[in-house]
């Protein structure tokens, strides 16, 4: 196969496999149908865990699992930090700020692969991370927080597509060879209203019309056979209909508790932090000791996190056991799992926590895919070993059941719609592709390294993804 010489890749933030497969089948997406899947099959992918904007970024910009590069969510806690300044300023991270790009490049791991190290002259829209790259490449830098404000304040998401798709026009008529592009909509109109809301469903017919414009202008170019069109999701989203505040309940058992965006925070003198990221995940850390100490031991708030599954919001608990487990718990069993080379074992205690069937003991990577995906969990127990991978991940991992979340105060727009957990609903995402794929599970991880081999690049080393190109 001839490579391609330039990509364009699409990321359609909170989009839902299984909603882009109902409109496709409707004949609501005539454009993503004649370019990206001529059969009518929407290809689908499992999201790095945790399923959040930014960390799930990082695998279509890297080919690596967002725990690899030290990003186990959109918040995340810095006891090393905290223990040597004292500052919620300092150890508190937050990548939904005016400074996420800033801080995504700074947070993540040195020596990672990145876009403009196989395409030296990527250009970015919307874009929470570009390592690598000139300021210059990131095309929305002064304006996209005039867009979503104004998103924001009209409720009109569309528009912040329209700004994005612009900003694309600008880099493709610019010859960029690689051109990296988020559309907000499905996840803000998602959050809003609801992910299958007919509102949210709209951003989806949007994004047809986005396909069929930029093919139009490849073609005007005589560049639609030659460009690698790739669109893709971070996560997906399901429905809100009841917030549990898991940071009262932390404090009710271990004291003053700092969340992030709760009103006052305690500047010092708290003993534990619970920070949700997507609101279906939360990354809780215990003081134990002293946070200058290192991870308390687990046996302190086994018990805890135990009793959390008496309430009906929560779905699964985990942590690291003493001699290196990971265990997880959920309201059918458990199960305790570890990485071994190339693989992991999982060792189920009584009834599987994810309702597997059984499952081989010892699984390479593939096979954990491969028996897991078609679930309603799929990929969890690897997912969850990659999160445990950063040092910056919380001592303890709640995840809720779906129609909850796990936060209870204001935020910019009431919300609707829940992702960052393990479920199929936050974990599938579409993938659609100009070029051929190898059938069977994929991961995002893989995308990467897929547009790698399709335009005929170098693979930098350190990718952890397999190329699904056929």
């Amino acid at each position: 196969m001839t490579p391609f010489l330039r990509t364009i890749f699409l990321l359609f933030d909170g989009a839902r496999w299984d909603v882009f497969q109902q409109l496709m089948d409707a004949g609501d997406l005539p454009n993503i149908r004649t370019h990206l899947a001529p059969d009518g099959r929407v290809r689908r992918a499992v999201a790095g865990f945790p399923t959040v904007s930014g960390p799930a970024h990082l695998p279509f910009m890297t080919g690596c699992f967002p725990g690899t590069l030290g990003a186990p969510g959109v918040y995340w806690f810095d006891r090393p930090a905290h223990a040597l300044r004292k500052s919620v300023r300092h150890s508190v991270r937050s990548y939904l700020t005016p400074f996420k790009v800033s801080n995504l490049n700074g947070d993540v791991a040195p020596f990672t692969p990145t876009l403009a190290a196989v395409w030296p002259d990527t250009q970015y829209v919307f874009a929470w991370y570009t390592r690598g790259s000139p300021d210059r490449a990131l095309l929305t830098r002064w304006t996209k927080i005039p867009s979503f404000v104004r998103g924001f304040l009209t409720k009109d998401w569309l528009r912040c597509d329209a700004d994005a798709e612009a900003a694309q026009n600008r880099a493709i008529d610019g010859h960029a060879g690689f051109v990296f592009s988020v559309f907000p909509s499905a996840d803000e109109v998602g959050h809003r209203f609801g992910p299958t809301s007919p509102e949210a469903l709209a951003t989806y017919r949007n994004m047809d019309g986005v396909i069929g414009r930029l093919f139009d202008r490849l073609a005007r170019r005589g560049q639609a056979d030659t460009t690698l069109v790739v669109l893709s999701a971070d996560h997906g989203q399901s429905a809100t209909h009841t917030h549990y505040a898991l940071d009262r309940t932390v404090a009710s058992v271990f004291g003053t508790t700092l969340t992030y965006k709760r009103w006052p925070t305690p500047p010092r003198g708290f003993e534990a932090v619970v920070l949700p990221s997507g609101n279906g995940m939360a990354n809780v850390y215990f003081k134990g000791d002293g946070w200058d100490l290192g991870r308390p031991d687990p046996e302190r708030f086994r018990a805890f996190a135990m009793g959390l599954l008496s309430n009906e919001a929560v779905d699964h608990v985990a942590w690291r056991t003493r001699d290196g487990w990971l265990r997880v718990t959920g309201h059918g069993g458990a199960a305790r799992m570890r990485e071994v080379p190339g693989g992991l074992i999982y060792v189920v205690e009584g009834t599987d926590p994810f309702g597997y069937g059984p499952l081989p003991a010892t699984m390479d990577v593939e096979t954990a895919l491969h028996c897991t995906e078609d679930s309603a969990y799929p990929d969890a127990p690897f997912g969850l070993l990659t999160w445990a991978r950063s040092p910056r991940s919380g001592d303890l991992l709640v995840t809720s059941r779906l129609g909850f979340d796990l936060r209870d105060w204001f935020e910019y727009q009431e919300p609707r719609g829940t992702h960052g957990g393990l479920h199929a609903q936050h974990a599938h995402v579409p993938v659609l592709c100009n070029a051929p794929l190898f059938e069977g599970p994929m991961r995002t991880v893989d995308i990467y390294p897929t547009m790698v081999e399709l335009t005929g690049r170098t693979l930098p080393q350190g990718v952890e993804g397999l190329s699904r190109a056929k």
